[in-house]
Order: structure tokens, then C-alpha cells, then sequence
């Protein structure tokens, strides 16, 4: 695969990419055909459908390097040559800059008396690598910056196990960000290796499995929540193994780098009942569930107990509530939002959820609803409503993170864009991150915290 690697950042014949397109689609009917007939098997997979796993594997890169250099001539899948605005649009497949029609940087239309703060994770042009930027939101001064050393981070990416698009120097993502007590930040590289940085951008450790989404708080001070693929198979309740089955689950890893446990997701589902929802489509996909989401209940209520976990299912568009402690699903629903991401608690028995609301597939992303939307749950009514429809941001197609906050304010980001929004939708400020006058780096899920330790 080095040979592959090298070329990418090499001008090559479009039609050879487009050689390459056909032949990759043409692996994928095969390979999809194929994992559709063994899709739940007591018996070890073929060798042939492990090769044709592998070299799709290998060569999606390819896929995304073609599509890149037929649209805009250019391999580089961080940079994109800008003749003029276009406006918004969704990022899909690694591209790491977005064409704006609007002011980059700070922007604030409706209000400039604004507490908090922007922790945003963001394709930076000087630094050459996507990188943690710390903003107080009042002064709209940057507070501290993390930036992995790309050498550095090149000989951690290039010895590492796990082989994922992902963990290549030219995709890592620096995603979802969180600060550490001793002025550090976590970060993954959205579907590989989970590494932290120090105070000074110094990477003090990292995990070499396939980590992917959210990081968030643990239930003590020194841990922290996040996805994984799990190595384990999941079994039916009459020993029958799901194959092939991209294994999402949740991490708990310590402060330290260790991981303290995983738990498989579908592995949830089968134990509590719920195993029809992970073979009820044709065809078969691998990437079955896609767990975009866990975070832990903090205090014990009359809905709710401490270390209860809230879960978020892209591909299944199922949110539920489980109990580690009984293995137990104490809520779960499908719908009506669709590839949702971001469960919350509220308190009350009621949590949010940001409804991507788009459309898999051949069909247009639009078809269900014209906008994004953020729903609630009730536990007392057992009833889902929209609280919000996101009419006035662009809307999305995957990914994004949105909470309400103690004000009544709504935080929201997209792939280019975080804003603060008042209750009714409007936008009170926005950031994006500039890489030129009409370009801005690819954010990949910024977060708000409303105070922090900091020293000004």
C-alpha cells in the first residue's frame, strides 16, 4: 500500500482515477452480493470475501482521491482550489476546506455580549493539519492552541496496527476535543487511533484501535466515554455470529491511555430483545450500526440513575438508554428522526436529539424533511416531538453536535460552521475557521463548554 500512498499527491491522468472508480464499484456489488448471502453464519467467512473486504478497504482512498481530482483537479484532499463563492456545502469524504459565502472567522449578527466558550477542532492551512483552537466567546480572542507536529504525528500514524483512511496524515481529523486538567486535549482521528496531546502539542500517549465520534466525560475525574469497533463477534441467543458486521461499541479509557472496558452495541441489542432491528434491511451493509454517540447520566433522578448511558445509532436511527449495571435497555426509539447524532439529557425524564433528518442512498438526502431538526424525548409520555427545526443553518447530512444551554441558547455546528442560536433558531454568533477569503478548514465537531479553568 505504500506504492498507493505515494501517488496521491502526484498529477496523475483523470481517467485513471476513473478506471480505478469503476473497478472499486464493481469490487463493491461483488463483495455486497457476497456478504448479503453469509450475512449470519455459524461457520468462518470464505477467504475470497476476507481479500475482497481488505482490498476495498485499501482502495477507498482511491475512491475519495477520484471523485476529488474529477471535481476539482486537485489530489491534495485537504485543499481545494476556490475560483469564486459558492455559498454552504456539506462536507463529505475528507475534503477538508468548504467555499463560504459569508464573513469567516467571528460573526456576530444579533448579539456580541456573548459568555462561554468555542473549543474547535479545525483544518488549519499554516499548521497543515487539523488542529484544537481554544476561543473565549465575549472577547472573541483565542485562549490557547493544540497543534500535533505532523512529523511526529506521521511515525505514530505510520507504525500503527489499525489501518484506516483515517490514520494517514493527509485525513486525520483531530475530532471532537476535549481539555484535559493539566491544559492537555484528546483527540481521535474520527474512525482510528485516539491520542493526547499535552500543553504543548507533545503527544503524551495514544491507542491503537479504531476509535471513532464522541469523547466525553467518564464517571470519574481521570475517565472518559467514547466509540469503538469492537473485536469480539456477536452472537444471536442460539450461538449463531453476525458476519460480516462492523462491531460498534463504547470505550471507557482512563486519563492514563488504558482502556477500562467495551461493550458491543448490537451485542445490547441482542441481549435485551431488540435482534430483529439488526437484520430487518436488504441488502446486508457492514457498517450496520454506526454508534455516533455515548454519554453517561451524572446524577440519579426518578427517570435516570448515575452511569446510566445514552447511545445514538446513525444507520439504525435508534437512540436508547441502557444500565451497564443490569445490562439492561431502559428505553429505546426509532424515529421519527432519521441518522441522528447528539442525545442529551435535559432532566425531567427528557432528552434531546439532533435529527439529521437526511435520506440514505440513491434518494435525494431531502426527501424526508427539508431541514435538520432537534427532537425531544419524553420518558413520561413516551412521546418524541421537535423542539426545533433548523431552518436558519445550513442543514446536514451527517455529523454535527447540538445542546441546549442554561440560558436557553442552542449550540450547533456543522462541518464548517459553530454557532450559538437563540431559542428560536436564529443565529446570535457564528465561527469559522479561515484558510483563505472565501475558504474555510473542515471543523470536525466543536464543543461549548459554558466555563473552564483557564488562566487569561
Amino acid at each position: 500500500m505504500k506504492f498507493l500512498e505515494n501517488i496521491l499527491f502526484k498529477s496523475v491522468p483523470v481517467w485513471f482515477f476513473v478506471l480505478v472508480l469503476i473497478i472499486i464499484i464493481s469490487l463493491g456489488l461483488f463483495s455486497t452480493v457476497l456478504a448479503y448471502k453469509i450475512s449470519v453464519t455459524e461457520v468462518k467467512l470464505p477467504k475470497i470475501h476476507k481479500v475482497m473486504t481488505s482490498t476495498l478497504d485499501n482502495l477507498s482512498l482511491f475512491w475519495v482521491t477520484a471523485k476529488k481530482v474529477i471535481s476539482t483537479g486537485q489530489v491534495n484532499n485537504q485543499v481545494v482550489k476556490v475560483d469564486n463563492a459558492v455559498g454552504f456545502s456539506s462536507l463529505l469524504n475528507n475534503d477538508e476546506v468548504v467555499k463560504v459565502d459569508n464573513a469567516v472567522g467571528f460573526s456576530s449578527p444579533n448579539n456580541d455580549d456573548l459568555e462561554g466558550y468555542f473549543l474547535v477542532s479545525a483544518y488549519d492551512a499554516g499548521n497543515g493539519v487539523s488542529s484544537i483552537f481554544l476561543f473565549d466567546l465575549n472577547s472573541k480572542k483565542l485562549i490557547k492552541e493544540w497543534a500535533p507536529d505532523t512529523s511526529e504525528l506521521e511515525i505514530l500514524l505510520n507504525k500503527l496496527s489499525v489501518k484506516s483512511n483515517e490514520n494517514k496524515i493527509q485525513n486525520f481529523r483531530s475530532q471532537h476535543p476535549i481539555m484535559t486538567e493539566d491544559g492537555g486535549v484528546i483527540i481521535s482521528s474520527g474512525d482510528g487511533v485516539l491520542l493526547k496531546l499535552d500543553e504543548d502539542s507533545k503527544i503524551e500517549w495514544f491507542i491503537d484501535r479504531q476509535i471513532h465520534h464522541s469523547i466525553e466525560p467518564g464517571l470519574t475525574e481521570n475517565q472518559y466515554i467514547s466509540q469503538i469497533v469492537v473485536d469480539n463477534d456477536v452472537k444471536f441467543l442460539n450461538g449463531k455470529v453476525i458476519k460480516p458486521l462492523r462491531n460498534d461499541g463504547y470505550v471507557i479509557f482512563s486519563g492514563d491511555g488504558k482502556i477500562v472496558e467495551e461493550r458491543s452495541f448490537a451485542q445490547i441489542l441482542v441481549d435485551n430483545g431488540y435482534a430483529s432491528l439488526l437484520v430487518s434491511t436488504t441488502p446486508w451493509h457492514r457498517d450496520r450500526v454506526h454508534l455516533n454517540d455515548a454519554e453517561y447520566i451524572f446524577e440519579t433522578d426518578k427517570y435516570v440513575k448515575k452511569g446510566d448511558i445514552m447511545m445514538s445509532s446513525r444507520h439504525l436511527s435508534t437512540v436508547l438508554l441502557y444500565r451497564p449495571s443490569e445490562n439492561k435497555v431502559i428505553w429505546l426509539k426509532q424515529g421519527p428522526f432519521l441518522n441522528q447524532h447528539d442525545v442529551n439529557y435535559l432532566g425531567n425524564g427528557v432528552f434531546s436529539i439532533l435529527g439529521n433528518d437526511n435520506v440514505n442512498g440513491p434518494l435525494s438526502p431531502r426527501l424526508y424533511a427539508d431541514h435538520s431538526s432537534i427532537y425531544t424525548y419524553d420518558m413520561k409520555t413516551d412521546e418524541v416531538q421537535i423542539m426545533l427545526t433548523l431552518d436558519k443553518v445550513p442543514s446536514l447530512d451527517s455529523g454535527g453536535r447540538a445542546k441546549l444551554l442554561e440560558n436557553g441558547d442552542i449550540f450547533f455546528n456543522n462541518f464548517s460552521k459553530a454557532f450559538i442560536l437563540d431559542a428560536d433558531g436564529n443565529i446570535k454568533l457564528s465561527y469559522a475557521h479561515p484558510v483563505g477569503e472565501t475558504s474555510v478548514g473542515t471543523m470536525h465537531w466543536t464543543r461549548h463548554y459554558s466555563e473552564i479553568k483557564v488562566e487569561k
